[in-house]
């Protein structure tokens, strides 16, 4: 009933170049996530949706995004899904590329390190997909907290003792975030790359801790003292034991006698694969 109705994406851009990416974001939906070790999930999601624009299309219609993406809300997630948003994205704006990617939060139980006491912690997690021609990629992530102790605090501290004083390392809030892309015949699940870090890091953080969980923490902590750049390299290891095609990870350490953070890259290093620009 609005054909009538001028439209302003039918005219002429004025400066006729190209655009890489155009879209819409911060859009909240619903849909389900089905969990490694069984069942499945009411999410919700933060999305981004993108297309390129050719030089001589003045504009897209950010509406026909949102309408492509209706059908599939409170659907489970999953890779072959988003293949098939990403082939209607670009069917439906008519452009060549499209690109999609959704951010949202994993609770996974954790239990207390020595207490029968367990609690959700929610990890920071995204798939995203893209589109370019017939050639579909499908990345996934977490970002994983962990706990890191400075070494060399901790030899000053033991320097201090062995002279009569007495003193305490210092410890950072600290955090790696990952992102992937798997093999082609092969699923990784959100899970793995979180366990992946918790595995390699044994300093963890607990929702609920009681004294004999302290005292537990404590005691690993002292056998695991890492650098940031420790942490980076157990992690980068860890990663090249699943079959991945490509990985990138970043950690931070918030320092706690610094006014500045710790910060290290890795990626595999695959010809056009990931780089440090992901997080920017």
């Amino acid at each position: 009933m609005n054909d009538t109705l001028p439209d302003i994406q039918d005219t002429k851009p004025l400066i006729q170049i190209p655009i890489r990416e155009v879209g819409v974001g911060n859009i909240q939906v619903p849909f389900y996530l089905e969990y490694k070790r069984g069942g499945m999930r009411n999410m919700i999601a933060d999305v981004s949706m993108r297309t390129n624009l050719d030089s001589s299309t003045k504009g897209i219609s950010m509406s026909r995004l949102i309408r492509t993406l209706k059908k599939y809300l409170d659907l489970p997630l999953k890779q072959s899904l988003i293949k098939e948003i990403l082939i209607n994205l670009k069917a439906n704006v008519g452009t060549t590329e499209s690109y999609i990617r959704f951010d949202f939060r994993l609770p996974i139980i954790r239990k207390s390190v020595l207490s029968d006491n367990e609690f959700p912690i929610f990890h920071i997690c995204r798939f995203e997909g893209q589109m370019r021609g017939d050639e579909f990629k499908f990345f996934q992530g977490a970002t994983v907290q962990y706990a890191s102790y400075c070494p060399c605090s901790a030899e000053l501290s033991k320097d201090l003792r062995s002279k009569g004083s007495n003193g305490f390392p210092h410890a950072q809030r600290s955090f790696a975030e990952i992102l992937i892309e798997g093999e082609d015949n092969s699923y990784i699940w959100l899970e793995d790359i979180i366990e992946c870090v918790e595995k390699t890091i044994k300093t963890i953080p607990y929702p609920i801790i009681k004294r004999i969980d302290e005292q537990e923490i404590a005691r690993i902590a002292a056998e695991n003292p890492i650098f940031v750049e420790d942490a980076i390299r157990q992690i980068s290891f860890g990663l090249d034991q699943m079959p991945l095609k490509d990985w990138i990870v970043k950690c931070s350490h918030e320092e706690s006698i610094h006014t500045s953070e710790a910060i290290a890259f890795n990626w595999k290093g695959v010809e056009n694969g990931f780089d440090y620009k992901f997080f920017l």
